[in-house]
């Protein structure tokens, strides 16, 4: 019996990415007032932000319905399934896909919460692939995944504070002051949570700060995925993230990866991170 990986439009991989590593989506909503667009497949990352820019208020995301994942788990009848999803804390998407599998018992579906969005949850499917080609089965696959999903560190420095306060997670005042001085938070995603690791003044300074974060929670394991991310349109706003991070944390098979809306329409264009396995 084959394996096939199943994940959903929060994991920011293009169709055309997700064809080549021979796995699934479920898409996911984007919403600008009245007008829906499907993540991904109908709305390209530089589309969305240019959108964005140009929104007066935040976009809202809607989750793949059960109906989809029937869809999709019923395409695979002699496969095993396994199915790694946005992080429950941040998104219904994992409920659906558990009624959805509630409904086919006979069938080896194994559900992983990624507690992770984007760069987080790619670089988890991309391991699950890895696990796929050395020829694990499903059961091996899942438990292994749940295993290492603690190592992975994503972190990342956002550019400005606007989309934080329009989103509510920030005080007028406090974006205001943070413009004023230059702030520039660093943040990473822990269990769905996005937490504010620190505030430097300054992309230089944040940048040697979420240097010295990264080390302190453990060096890339090279063997496993990894990923840089940017949110906007112009990939180059990563050269100084490669240029503080040097060849310790980037390898040649380390993926550039576009935020997209899950975690964007809250942090924003010019927000630059790297996600990966740390060693153990």
């Amino acid at each position: 019996m084959s394996v096939k990986i199943i994940t959903d439009t929060a994991a920011d991989f293009t169709p055309a990415e997700a064809q080549a590593l021979g796995v699934s989506m479920a898409p996911m909503k984007v919403m600008f007032g009245e007008e829906e667009y499907t993540a991904s497949f109908g709305l390209t990352g530089d589309e969305f932000y240019q959108k964005l820019a140009a929104a007066k208020d935040l976009p809202t995301t809607s989750q793949p319905s059960v109906t989809r994942f029937e869809e999709l788990f019923a395409a695979c009848p002699e496969d095993e399934l396994v199915v790694i999803l946005v992080a429950s804390a941040l998104s219904g998407t994992f409920q659906s896909a558990a009624i959805a599998a509630q409904a086919l018992p006979e069938k080896n579906i194994y559900l992983v919460d990624s507690a992770s969005a984007t760069l987080g949850q790619r670089i988890l499917v991309e391991r699950a692939v890895q696990l796929r080609d050395m020829g694990l089965t499903g059961s091996q696959i899942a438990k292994t995944l749940e295993h290492e999903k603690k190592d992975i560190v994503l972190i990342a420095v956002i550019d400005t504070l606007k989309y934080l306060h329009k989103g509510g997670r920030l005080s007028k005042t406090a974006a205001i002051a943070g413009g004023l001085l230059g702030v520039k938070p660093v943040i990473t995603l822990r269990d769905g949570v996005i937490e504010v690791l620190g505030n430097e003044r300054g992309t230089a300074r944040a940048l040697k700060f979420l240097h010295t974060t990264a080390e302190g929670l453990g060096l890339p394991d090279m063997s496993r995925p990894s990923s840089l991310a940017y949110t906007g349109c112009d990939p180059s706003v990563l050269e100084p993230l490669i240029a503080e991070l040097g060849k310790d944390f980037i390898s040649d098979n380390t993926v550039t990866d576009h935020i997209g809306p899950t975690i964007g329409v809250h942090v924003g264009p010019g927000a630059i991170g790297i996600a990966y396995f740390a060693k153990k």
